[in-house]
């Protein structure tokens, strides 16, 4: 039996091996809660790092990020613009934040929201900065990394080819985290092969309009998984807003939710703050035996 960890976003220039050493060593501190270990070789354990690909396909992203953050970048393209309205207005919605606290905390009044506004854009980014357990500049990698992975069709393909070929031609239980949930769904939902015990998720985005209405219609339960979908978040994470059911993202059979998560890292949506979940520790090891 195989394990397959994917990672989420902003990993890139960091050491792969290292990576991996957090990943299963924050799984045995979630399995020492029920007096369980892994028991997993170090070549039973497949790491898919795809960070420093991403981060070499998307052009100068390190430095438009921090003109856009600090200077409000002119010229900036109406798809992104939209898109980052749409993903930064859903998680200020689900945080509570109204319209009117965004204006009230900026110079900017309710009659200029839209989409394509970019000073609104970036009075919400502030606002849920002030909300919330999330930075800035944490919350723009990730809307920055999502968004090219979902609208540039050649990084997208690049990186599903990479994850692709890490998958086992043993059976394998398969966990994704952040937006590796989101290159799970796209490559599992298609993909044709007999191996995938089960898909594990935590902390995922796949529950938000802008992030679903970017996938292929109709939302499809993996039809490789052989034991189904287990889905995993902490209520307080910012970046996995809904649980992955109806009507934020409906699949037949259904996903398995479990949002009793109390994610330790302090923004919530760390993946060591999820593998040492006990209950997400126990399915991830359960599915390895059965």
């Amino acid at each position: 039996m195989k394990l397959v960890l994917l990672h989420g976003r902003s990993q890139q220039n960091k050491e792969e091996a290292k990576l991996k050493e957090e990943w299963i060593d924050s799984l045995e501190q979630g399995l020492q809660k029920s007096g369980l270990t892994l028991n997993l070789s170090e070549d039973d354990i497949i790491f898919p790092y795809y960070g420093n690909l991403l981060i070499d396909l998307i052009d100068n992203r390190n430095n438009y990020q921090k003109d856009v953050i600090e200077k409000g970048a002119g010229g900036v393209d109406p798809e992104y613009a939209a898109f980052c309205s749409q993903f930064l207005g859903e998680i200020a919605a689900n945080a509570g934040i109204t319209d009117k606290q965004i204006a009230d905390a900026s110079d900017i009044s309710i009659t200029e929201k839209g989409p394509l506004n970019w000073p609104w854009i970036l009075a919400m980014l502030r606002k849920i900065d002030s909300e919330s357990s999330f930075g800035q500049a944490t919350l723009w990698t990730f809307t920055n990394d999502v968004f090219h992975y979902l609208k540039n069709p050649i990084i997208r393909s690049r990186i599903d080819d990479f994850v692709k070929s890490f998958i086992p031609k043993e059976e394998c239980v398969w966990v994704g985290h952040s937006l590796g949930s989101v290159i799970s769904y796209n490559i599992l939902s298609t993909y044709a092969t007999n191996t995938i015990k089960e898909i594990i998720t935590v902390g995922s985005p796949l529950g938000m309009k802008v992030i679903k209405s970017n996938l292929k219609s109709p939302l499809v339960m993996p039809p490789c998984s052989n034991n189904g979908w287990y889905n995993a978040f902490d209520k307080n994470d910012t970046v996995s807003l809904f649980p992955l059911e109806d009507p934020h993202f409906y699949t037949d059979p259904v996903i398995t939710n479990n949002g009793k998560v109390l994610n330790d890292t302090s923004n919530k949506h760390g993946i060591t703050g999820y593998l040492k979940d006990k209950e997400v520790a126990l399915r991830i090891y359960n599915a390895l035996i059965k």
